[in-house]
């Protein structure tokens, strides 16, 4: 508690004196906010919706809906208050452990990675889909830190429940795939 504490008031002190970092902070901070990714979740399962692609649409879903609840579960379970400064850059009501904008930008933007893994052939397209995804979450995970929203153990926390999430998703995606090409496999090689 202690080293969190002392990170989270020695990059409020810098972030309240160089603001425009700050700005880019904030808005780093928006890619990772509960309505950005909820678009997101929107816009992804209605273009999977018409191209009827329902087994990654319902991955999609476990994904992004399971995520916010076990967010939501996780932060009512440790209800650990958030860092409190006399004058925030950032003002949040619920509790802070895990950090819910890392852990669902880490399934949301991981997930979109992991689509792309799956559809694109070129090598250095899936190499920059996947890093750029890594970044962006790295980054927003800072943002949090940064603006005073959490702790490094709030964001940590919520890169290890989001990644043990988006990993259970993947699996099992991975798992029915496997089911349905040996299915087909066999349907094919039948008289």
């Amino acid at each position: 508690m202690r080293f969190d504490r002392s990170t989270t008031d020695a990059l409020h002190t810098y972030a309240s004196e160089v603001s425009s970092i700050t700005a880019f902070f904030h808005i780093v901070s928006i890619l990772g906010s509960l309505e950005v990714l909820a678009l997101v979740g929107v816009l992804v399962a209605v273009a999977l919706l018409v191209q009827r692609s329902w087994l990654t649409l319902a991955t999609w879903l476990v994904a992004v809906l399971g995520g916010e609840a076990l967010n939501l579960l996780l932060k009512d379970l440790f209800a650990r208050p958030r860092p409190h400064f006399e004058r925030p850059l950032v003002v949040e009501i619920s509790y802070s452990f895990p950090s819910g904008q890392a852990m669902e930008s880490l399934v949301v933007y991981g997930m979109l990675a992991y689509f792309g893994l799956l559809t694109v052939r070129s090598q250095r397209t899936r190499v920059v889909s996947l890093g750029g995804a890594a970044v962006l979450v790295a980054l927003i995970g800072f943002s949090r830190l940064y603006l005073g929203a959490h702790y490094l153990s709030d964001v940590l926390g919520g890169f290890a429940a989001g990644g043990a999430w988006l990993s259970a998703a993947i699996t099992a995606r991975e798992a029915m795939r496997q089911r349905d090409m040996t299915n087909q496999r066999g349907q094919t090689s039948s008289p």
